[in-house]
């Protein structure tokens, strides 16, 4: 559990120092918007998208630990090496390779913790590996703010001096190849729940015929949760640059008061995650979808940060969509839990990735610079942009979970291993 907290809060830093530093960025490599919306978006999460299925078929044959410890390597050295880029297309390769191997990450965890808790433990033990991606959040904001404000140079080998922005990203990937070292020491949890007996594979086309014909909860959780991260990756990109245009700041002038923004709201978010789904109303698959359709209720202030007249009441209101993510993620981690036999989670949690979240990851900040660029014409006009951006999409996502909640039907927990729905392939091996 230790390590999986520091694999989170490593993906969390390397993942969010690109939004941090956005305007250096776009400045030093003379970018406009709509390319810093693609660095943001579709660089991370093209190979992160067209690799999830195949990680997660092996996450859910072969030993997670070992997976899950090259992923961390392979990740760590590119954000290290993003720092040396000299141009659009070696960013963009770079951070192609960071989303890559980052998608080990979720389903690994997820994988592992069933297999490590009891159900009605499940909710607090997500939960606390989550809380590990606020902190790595928070240090993402913090790191770079404290370099730039110390106007922090390094000088390499062949390469010469290095500009505070891209020291930024070299000393974020350091540590990530001694956490993902210790996890080939860690010996690999039993595998419990499995749907088939031993020597039985439950194939990669049975697992999606099962989501197939369970398509009625399956469809509209999946529209659902990509909805909803198109307004979170859209915000979250752009956070530091709508702050900086808005109110003319630099981001050493408010980095830190962002790194405990975030941290607060993250830490707040996955304490209610985790009680809320191990109370009795997140019990069973229906009553966490109980949880997911009333969360952009919550999310929706961020939309109207434009209108705050100080850069910390602003930053309140963003971060009430970052309050409400994380009780999605522990809610929907729980519940592909409860709907799923042990290996099948690793596979259908990348198939969420890679429906849901590859679309919100790249159309959130894209979608939020286009409209900047083309429908209002003025980079100072990113806040209205959230706005157009966020409001339909958070009221779709919480219909679409009321729909998904429908389709689940009046059992408050299913179980797949014995449920009519499930592929008679899996039935015959149970």
């Amino acid at each position: 559990m230790l390590l999986l907290f520091l694999a989170a809060n490593l993906y969390s830093i390397d993942k969010g120092v690109v939004g941090v530093l956005a305007e250096p960025i776009r400045t030093d490599l003379q970018l406009s918007d709509v390319q810093m919306g693609l660095l943001l978006g579709l660089a991370y999460t093209l190979l992160n998208g067209l690799c999830g299925l195949w990680l997660g078929s092996l996450i859910d044959r072969h030993t997670r630990c070992r997976i899950l410890g090259g992923a961390i390597i392979l990740w760590s050295l590119a954000t290290a090496a993003g720092g040396l880029a000299p141009d659009f297309g070696s960013f963009f390769a770079l951070r192609a390779v960071v989303g890559l191997g980052e998608a080990a990450v979720a389903p690994a965890a997820v994988s592992l913790i069933a297999d490590m808790f009891a159900p009605e433990h499940r909710g607090r033990a997500i939960s606390t590996y989550l809380f590990g991606a606020t902190i790595g959040t928070a240090l993402s904001s913090v790191i770079p703010g404290l370099i730039l404000a110390e106007n922090l140079h390094l000088t390499l080998p062949v390469y010469g001096l290095v500009t505070p922005w891209r020291a930024s990203f070299i000393i974020c990937g350091m540590l990530g190849p001694i956490v993902g070292l210790l996890f080939f020491t860690v010996k690999e949890p039993r595998r419990r729940g499995l749907a088939a007996k031993p020597g039985i594979e439950t194939t990669v086309g049975i697992k999606l015929r099962f989501i197939r014909d369970n398509g009625r909860v399956f469809v509209p959780l999946l529209f659902g949760v990509c909805l909803f991260y198109i307004a979170f990756a859209g915000v979250t990109s752009w956070t530091a640059t709508f702050i900086m245009r808005r109110f003319e700041i630099g981001l050493a002038d408010f980095a830190g008061e962002m790194g405990l923004a975030l941290l607060i709201s993250g830490g707040l978010g996955y304490l209610c995650g985790g009680l809320a789904t191990d109370s009795v109303l997140g019990r069973g698959p229906k009553g966490k979808l109980t949880i997911m359709a009333t969360l952009p209720l919550f999310a929706l202030p961020c939309a109207f940060a434009f209108m705050a007249p100080t850069p910390l009441i602003a930053l309140g209101l963003l971060c009430s969509i970052k309050v409400a993510i994380p009780v999605l993620n522990v809610a929907l981690n729980a519940t592909v839990q409860d709907l799923l036999p042990n290996d099948m989670r690793g596979f259908t949690y990348a198939m969420i990735s890679v429906v849901a979240a590859l679309p919100a990851g790249a159309g959130g900040p894209l979608a939020i610079a286009l409209a900047t660029d083309h429908v209002f014409g003025d980079p100072g006009s990113i806040g209205q942009s959230i706005l157009i951006v966020c409001v339909p999409v958070l009221v779709l996502a919480g219909l679409s979970f009321v729909f998904a909640r429908r389709a689940i039907g009046e059992e408050s927990q299913p179980n797949p291993a014995q449920s009519s729905l499930l592929d008679p392939e899996i039935r015959k091996a149970t």
